[in-house]
């Protein structure tokens, strides 16, 4: 325990994570770590009048969670200002995250952003993003959120040119990387480690979700930076 820190302060000194490091916590000596997710700070955002849109979060509470492969399912509830709400949400999972070496801009097309699943324009530019949408500022101004309310879209610094839409990424932001191509597939914004340990009492295998403060891992690089480049 002496050599060890938690992972977000090995991701800061390193410069990466990955699947498979073997991790710690207050009540589990060995713990390992499958995948990550990224997710929103906040489960809602208010966008216009009384309505509320549910945003990509990660529900700490495993039993309502499915993991299977690069995805993980899981059911949330949600007050809607009249009645509880279910709903079901779909998160990728990534096998590694790495820090940028460099300020650079990326195709919002070819990133999940947890911010902007509930935004329309940002779902037309991802669901036709193989036939290549146009982004224009005019398309851009038609899904404007109403004057006077939070627009996450602008408060990303989203801009467009070339008819695509770019993510600023400055250096030290997390890159997420993918489990089948190792590309980048979102960039963090609250980084969440999903991971799984054998049950002593049943012999089953149990996933469990944590914080990147909540794990300690031992201080030392294993060069795994670049199996994820």
């Amino acid at each position: 325990m002496e050599n060890n820190i938690s992972l977000s302060e090995y991701l800061k000194k390193y410069e990466f994570l990955k699947y498979g490091m073997i991790a710690q916590c207050a009540l589990i000596k060995e713990i390992e770590i499958y995948a990550f997710a990224n997710c929103s700070k906040d489960m809602f955002e208010k966008f216009r009048y009384n309505q509320y849109h549910l945003l990509g979060i990660v529900d700490k509470d495993s039993t309502h969670q499915v993991i299977r492969g690069t995805y993980m399912y899981q059911v949330v509830e949600w007050y809607d200002g009249e009645k509880v709400q279910h709903t079901g949400i779909t998160t990728p999972l990534y096998l590694g995250l790495r820090l940028s070496k460099e300020d650079t801009e990326m195709d919002i097309a070819n990133l999940y952003i947890p911010d902007l699943i509930s935004n329309e324009l940002y779902k037309i530019i991802r669901s036709r993003r193989g036939s290549g949408v146009e982004v224009t500022p005019q398309l851009v101004n038609r899904y404007k959120v109403p004057k006077g309310i939070h627009d996450i879209w602008s408060s990303h610094n989203i801009e467009v040119k070339d008819g695509k839409a770019y993510l600023p990424v400055k250096k030290g932001d997390i890159l997420c990387i993918h489990a089948v191509d190792h590309a980048i597939k979102s960039i963090g914004q609250e980084i969440i480690a999903i991971c799984r340990y054998t049950c002593k009492e049943t012999g089953r295998l149990v996933y469990a979700n944590f914080n990147l403060d909540e794990l300690t891992i031992e201080d030392k690089d294993d060069n795994g930076y670049y199996d994820l480049l």
